[in-house]
């Protein structure tokens, strides 16, 4: 059978360095479709390069729509149907209730971006591709739409953190039209256990196939440099809200010995960590390398010894950067938030309560700095079994072509 061709879509992809795992992804998912199309809701200006089969498609969709665009397209026949498989149960229709204008307004946006689904897949004959949305909310609820119209063949969604969990929609307090998804989809791909536990509560009247598909990355073609003598902290993440890489500076000052410490990421809160740092004491080195990408992460590794990777964190999914550092052998010191507990077993690192002071971050540091406390080769066999990307994006890729070639062929073709 030939292979099919796949649309992928996400959020900004390919461009200005946004959702950097998917091009490990895209490597393998490559050599096993026909063609992939690459669908932006947001492009940018600065594309990372693609595979030969590869394309990317500019929608239009940054500039957004007009409000008298959007009441148009609520005016059509298919918002009853999504509202209906929506407002179910008092809770439900609570929080809709609440948050009305704003998930009126993401019903449109998907409504509008259905209608430029279709017709640029039928113009381009793909309507028997397998359509797939990187987030569980981005263009999912259009894929959902062309689905029950049985416009194309296939749809699928990955999920990940914000897009899985109630809680992160504070002001609105549901994903949206999370229900009307699950019945039209093909599938839904949880990168984590806890996603895919939390996606089936929720879904359990659904048939849709909800299933653990975990990210990766790519092993190590070296081996990782000796230890320093002094020890080496490294952080990697967006300096922003809820990531507290401020708190860093006092847990190095609560160690009282020798240490240094490379932060790499940057953000908004940049200037409230500098500030933080200030007044470190001599004995502690530190620099904020700022924001690179993830191949030079991965050179990092490949260059520096690295005695733990810390993450102070008070919300995380299941981070790729702590995959990066576990694949060199270094262990990981955090907070025990979002599905962390998955990535960092015993003998990879050490969990600590999310109230951890940063006096108990500090002590798990220096037992991290034991030599005999972990060994790294253990470390990166834990990494090779659950989160090397090859093998996750193979079996990812034949779980897509199965799922493409058992769907139920519409009959209006």
């Amino acid at each position: 059978m030939t292979a099919p061709d796949l649309v992928l879509f996400t959020n900004r992809f390919p461009y200005d360095g946004s959702e950097s795992v998917l091009r490990d992804e895209l490597e393998v998912t490559a050599r096993r479709f026909n063609h992939i199309y690459v669908l932006p809701s947001y492009p940018g200006s600065s594309p990372v390069s693609l595979p030969d089969n590869v394309a990317c498609i500019d929608m239009g969709w940054a500039a957004g729509w007009s409000r008298t665009q959007k009441i148009q397209a609520l005016r059509t026949l298919t918002t009853i149907p999504v509202l209906t498989s929506t407002l179910t149960g008092l809770s439900n229709v609570l929080a809709y209730g609440r948050g009305a204008r704003s998930y009126l307004d993401i019903c449109a946006s998907n409504l509008i971006k259905a209608r430029d689904i279709a017709r640029w897949a039928t113009a381009q004959g793909l309507n028997n591709a397998i359509f797939y949305d990187y987030w569980f909310e981005n263009t999912t609820l259009a894929l959902a739409i062309l689905r029950r119209r049985g416009l194309i063949r296939s749809a699928v969604s990955r999920a990940h953190q914000f897009d899985v969990f109630d809680w992160r929609w504070e002001t609105l307090g549901r994903v949206p039209f999370r229900e009307f998804k699950a019945a039209h989809l093909d599938a839904i791909f949880a990168i984590s256990d806890t996603g895919t536990t939390y996606l089936c509560s929720r879904l359990a009247k659904y048939p849709v196939p909800i299933r653990t598909a975990r990210l990766g990355t790519a092993a190590p073609t070296s081996q990782a440099p000796p230890l320093p003598a002094i020890p080496h902290v490294v952080s990697c993440a967006a300096l922003r809200l809820g990531k507290d890489i401020h708190r860093i500076p006092s847990i190095l000052r609560a160690l009282n010995t020798p240490v240094s410490w490379t932060h790499l990421g940057d953000g908004p809160e940049r200037s409230r960590v500098l500030e933080a740092a200030a007044d470190l004491p001599r004995h502690v080195e530190w620099r904020l390398v700022g924001k690179i990408p993830n191949t030079v992460v991965r050179e990092f590794y490949a260059t520096h010894g690295v005695s733990a990777f810390l993450s102070v964190s008070q919300y995380e999914g299941i981070p790729v950067s702590m995959m990066e550092a576990q694949s060199y052998g270094i262990p990981i010191v955090s907070l025990d938030v979002g599905s962390i507990s998955e990535l960092v077993v015993p003998g990879t690192g050490l969990l600590l309560n999310r109230s951890a002071s940063d006096r108990d971050i500090a002590a798990a540091l220096l037992a991290a700095f034991c030599s005999d406390g972990f060994d790294r080769s253990a470390i990166q066999q834990a990494f090779l079994e659950s989160y090397d990307s090859s093998r996750n994006y193979e079996r990812f890729a034949d779980t897509l072509l199965e799922v493409w070639r058992t769907a139920a062929r519409p009959r209006c073709w």
